[in-house]
């Protein structure tokens, strides 16, 4: 099942009851981001959901010059990219400002719903971790804060959660590999996606057990974008 929450107030997202939305309210399109940690589904649910929705789907990657060469670049070693750390977040977050102006901001004006695999809250949050492993937690919100304050949130925020046993036995079966430092990488993204959005209370979230069928996730996520739009 799916929690859809904004600020204090919550509703079900099968439709029971009555539905929130953003800050900004929701017309006919709207800016769904699927998020969560590896293993969670993300890139499966956000293929399905944009088709249900006959929504368009924005790419992981921006199609300028820089976009293409993190395309390129993350396929072969994608927790590597450059010697800074620092570089490295900024990088990854410029090319996301860039998919938003290219990609969904366009979109969304002509009236249609875009869906992104990756969205907002993961770009936070594991950007948040590799930077606090450089600079320091304190040092990695104070930097990101006013970049992320430069950018509109989504409409929704559709978060997938598994327990951790489910996310190791996926990463193991889909890449042959989940050792202690991933999985505490994981932990610790899991940890500042729930103190962002502590800290972000009027951010419209739908919070998902993703450790279900993929048919029964996608129900959930269609149903608590379509609570949204019916608010």
């Amino acid at each position: 099942m799916a929690d859809v929450g904004v600020a204090s107030r919550r509703v079900s997202a099968t439709g029971d009851g009555r539905g929130v939305g953003s800050a900004g309210g929701v017309g006919v399109g709207a800016w769904v981001c699927v998020d969560g940690v590896e293993g969670t589904g993300k890139t499966t649910v956000a293929a399905r959901l944009a088709r249900e929705l006959d929504a368009d789907q924005a790419p992981e990657f921006s199609a300028a010059v820089f976009g293409r060469a993190l395309c390129s670049v993350v396929a072969t070693t994608p927790h590597h990219i450059s010697t800074s750390p620092v570089g490295q977040s900024l990088v990854f977050l410029g090319d996301f400002f860039e998919v938003h102006a290219t990609a969904v901001a366009p979109r969304l004006r002509q009236g249609r719903t875009v869906v992104s695999d990756r969205g907002y809250l993961s770009k936070y949050t594991y950007q948040e971790v590799v930077l606090a492993a450089e600079i320091g937690a304190d040092a990695a919100r104070a930097l990101l804060g006013p970049v992320f304050a430069c950018l509109p949130p989504p409409d929704l925020t559709v978060r997938l959660v598994a327990p951790t046993p489910c996310l190791r036995e996926r990463l193991l079966r889909r890449d042959g590999h989940c050792d202690p430092a991933r999985e505490g990488f994981i932990d610790r993204a899991v940890r500042a996606a729930d103190e962002f959005l502590r800290r972000t209370p009027g951010m419209a979230v739908a919070t998902i057990a993703a450790d279900r069928s993929v048919d029964e996730v996608v129900a959930d996520a269609v149903a608590a974008v379509r609570a949204i739009r019916h608010s």
